[in-house]
């Protein structure tokens, strides 16, 4: 006896695509069903619901997903090929080794998804998040991600080469084996990210976010970092050879041992930074600001520090030699064992402001 459509006793396994699309469009979910290497190309599931379904080895291609949902399903070796994924949430399912090339990402959900070694390539995947998921292997090369979100990930041999990434955000990301070679990178949003030892010379990284990045030895010789926000990253011992950092922001960044010669950091702020052992030879540092930062033994031979603020700061020890310092600001400065032969043209203590920064009450 029939109870309705609903009634789960009457559904049948779908033997072919016109069935299976059939079962979706009476609004009814698929539920541990096996349907792995079946040929549903070019299917209509739009809105469908998988539930702990196998469609491992399944052949998707150009099939239309928009909004469907699968959860706890099987997609291992599918072949997604120019499917249609617009919105769509895969979470808690396996999709390692799928082909997806050429396929609409855009707005789609994945989470806690293992899509290691899947073929993501030329796909336009803009503003899709991908939150605990496996990556490894995975190929985005010539893809377009644009305003995404990468949380949490494992990227370990992820290939983003030739692809362009803009206005992403990676959330504590392991970078250090992805394959960047040729990717655009534009206004990337990086947060305790990891990408120490990388070579990205040459790079263009305008107004990215390096926020409590971790960034030690990173080659960034040559490249374009105006207005990135290194903001409490570790960039002991990076090359910054030659770049172009104007408007920079390095407060409390740690730059200890880093090689900044020839750099341009016009007007970028250092507040409470560590430079300790840094070799700025050369650099252009007009107008930057230095207040309260650790300089010592910190070379700025030759540097462009014309205005620089270099308030209350800790330059024990420090080389300004051949340096353009006119009206540079030392108030208040650590100078012990300071090399500064154009001290006369510099901004000395200002003992009002001393005295007030230095006033305690009597009670």
């Amino acid at each position: 006896m029939s109870h309705g459509i609903d009634d789960r006793t009457d559904w049948v396994v779908p033997e072919t695509a016109e069935a299976l699309a059939r079962h979706v469009y009476r609004g009814l979910e698929a539920e541990g069903w096996d349907l792995s290497g079946r040929d549903f190309a070019g299917i209509d599931l739009r809105g469908a619901t998988f539930n702990k379904v196998d469609l491992s080895g399944a052949d998707l291609r150009r099939a239309d997903l928009r909004e469907a949902t699968f959860v706890a399903c099987k997609l291992d070796g599918a072949r997604l090929d120019g499917a249609n994924l617009h919105l769509t949430t895969l979470y808690q399912s396996g999709l390692s080794g799928a082909v997806l090339s050429g396929a609409d990402l855009t707005r789609a959900r994945m989470i806690e998804l293992d899509a290691s070694e899947a073929d993501f390539s030329q796909t336009d995947a803009r503003q899709a998040l991908f939150a605990k998921c496996g990556l490894e292997r995975a190929r985005f090369t010539g893809s377009r991600l644009d305003r995404n979100i990468i949380s949490e990930c494992r990227l370990d041999g992820l290939d983003l080469r030739g692809c362009k990434l803009e206005q992403v955000t990676l959330m504590k990301a392991d970078l250090r084996q992805v394959l960047l070679e040729g990717a655009e990178l534009i206004q990337l949003v990086l947060v305790e990210s990891d990408l120490s030892g990388l070579d990205l010379s040459g790079a263009t990284l305008c107004r990215t976010q390096f926020t409590e990045s971790k960034l030690q030895g990173c080659n960034f010789s040559g490249a374009d970092l105006r207005n990135a926000n290194f903001k409490s990253a570790d960039l002991a011992g990076v090359v910054l050879a030659k770049a172009n950092a104007s408007n920079a922001l390095f407060v409390e960044a740690d730059l200890s041992e880093a090689d900044l010669r020839g750099a341009r950091l016009a007007q970028s702020i250092f507040i409470d930074a560590t430079l300790e052992r840094a070799r700025c030879g050369g650099a252009g540092m007009y107008q930057c600001i230095f207040q309260r930062a650790k300089c010592a033994q910190a070379s700025f031979a030759g540097a462009n520090l014309t205005y620089a603020d270099f308030s209350e700061a800790d330059i024990s020890g420090a080389d300004f030699r051949g340096a353009q310092m006119f009206r540079a600001n030392l108030h208040a400065v650590d100078d012990a064992g300071a090399h500064i032969p154009n001290r006369a043209v510099t901004l000395g203590t200002d003992p009002e402001l001393a005295a007030a920064q230095n006033w305690k009450p009597k009670y």
